[in-house]
């Protein structure tokens, strides 16, 4: 009888809970817009969610105090399983996953907010990577854009969009990196814009594009969208004719496969327009859309003097003088001199004449490696030896 009162009492009595989680997760609502008011952080909803094997589920929801604090207990902290903290405040979702440390049972967790704004005032661009390659019938572009908001706001924007990104007449097929990644942009009438809030600090934006490029001549032009204090474009050199009068250059770069032409400019205000224009057939292009190795290995051998004058053909002379210019100067700043004369200039020296005939044996060096049309290098070639002549002569 007993062994059966034993067994009614096993079925019928309720089993006993499952012990509570001992984790607790301790965290705090702040503002990160200097001129808030503290009652921005109070009474604010907070989420809690548990990540088991990918799946969320809503475990928990409490509201931040007069000082922005919240409360999670009774957690499981096994290593199984993670934490998301989530709010919303002005329209923007604010989300931070954890879990627990091994041996440990609480977590701490500060989310910090920020007052929201319409203007694009605070975003600058600190720098600017523009690298252009030739394929058989277009120029392959790849941008990278270091987009910062120094603002302690949230840019949210207007019309659903928030950072822009001008791009060239003629894109074509844009990528902007992985589908879940492309889902963030929307196409414009001058390129594309985010439409994701813009945080406080840094963004990078990845993308590429094609310009139609038949071997004519060809102006890529952009528009500064904001600010930028730095913008680099690189430009493969397979002898093609290239310039830009808003751009500096800066000699060649690149690996030992590939050399690119590295133009710069720096400190360039919102609205100004970029123009860099292309003029000739590429040398050989290889199987995989780039220059081959053979084609862009002897730029290396050549200072970059020559290569600046190479690919300023039509405006070759100018681009001398500031280049030589350049080089007494730094030497001046060596020796205490003042620097001398330049191209075109009266009172040529001695140092100048120097200068020129290493000029010159660059470029018949150049010429003879094929690297040089012979139309530009006899221009070249004669301008400088009429320059020589002049100076022998006075």
């Amino acid at each position: 009888m007993a062994i059966w009162v034993s067994i009614f009492l096993t079925l019928t009595l309720p089993a006993p809970a499952p012990a509570q989680g001992e984790g607790v997760i301790e965290g705090q609502v702040m503002n990160g817009t200097g001129e808030a008011a503290q009652a921005s952080v109070v009474g604010l909803d907070v989420d809690l969610y548990e990540l088991v094997d990918g799946s969320a589920s809503l475990l928990d929801t409490t509201t931040s105090d007069r000082q922005g604090r919240f409360t999670f207990q009774g957690l499981n902290t096994g290593a199984d399983r993670a934490y998301r903290i989530q709010l919303e405040y002005h329209g923007v979702v604010y989300s931070t996953e954890s879990t627990f440390p091994r041996g440990e049972s609480l977590i701490r967790i500060v989310t910090t907010v920020y007052e929201t704004t319409t203007r694009d005032s605070g975003l600058i661009v600190d720098q600017h990577e523009v690298v252009v390659d030739f394929g058989a019938d277009a120029l392959t572009v790849r941008e990278l854009c270091v987009l910062r908001n120094r603002s302690d706001t949230i840019y949210v924007g207007e019309d659903n969009t928030t950072a822009r990104f001008p791009l060239p007449d003629g894109a074509a097929d844009l990528t902007t990196g992985e589908p879940e990644v492309e889902a963030h942009f929307v196409d414009t009438e001058e390129g594309f814009a985010n439409v994701r809030p813009i945080m406080p600090g840094r963004n990078q934006v990845h993308y590429s594009y094609r310009v139609p490029y038949d071997g004519g001549e060809l102006t890529l032009s952009r528009r500064i969208a904001y600010p930028t204090a730095k913008l680099d474009v690189k430009i493969a050199a397979v002898g093609v004719h290239v310039e830009s009068a808003q751009l500096e250059y800066q000699g060649l770069s690149g690996g030992s496969k590939t050399a690119y032409l590295h133009f710069q400019g720096r400190d360039l205000p919102a609205s100004d327009q970029i123009d860099v224009i292309f003029a000739g057939v590429p040398r050989e292009i290889s199987a995989f859309g780039g220059p081959t190795a053979e084609t862009t290995l002897p730029f290396e051998r050549y200072a970059p003097l020559v290569v600046w004058l190479m690919v300023v053909v039509g405006a070759a002379l100018p681009f001398a003088q500031l280049r030589l210019g350049r080089r007494r100067a730094r030497r001046a700043a060596v020796t205490g001199r003042s620097p001398r004369a330049g191209i075109g200039q009266p009172g040529g020296s001695e140092m100048e004449r120097d200068e020129l005939l290493q000029v010159v044996a660059d470029l018949d060096d150049a010429y003879a490696d094929g690297l040089l049309h012979e139309e530009s290098y006899s221009q070249l070639r004669g301008r400088m030896r009429e320059r020589l002549r002049e100076l022998w002569s006075g």
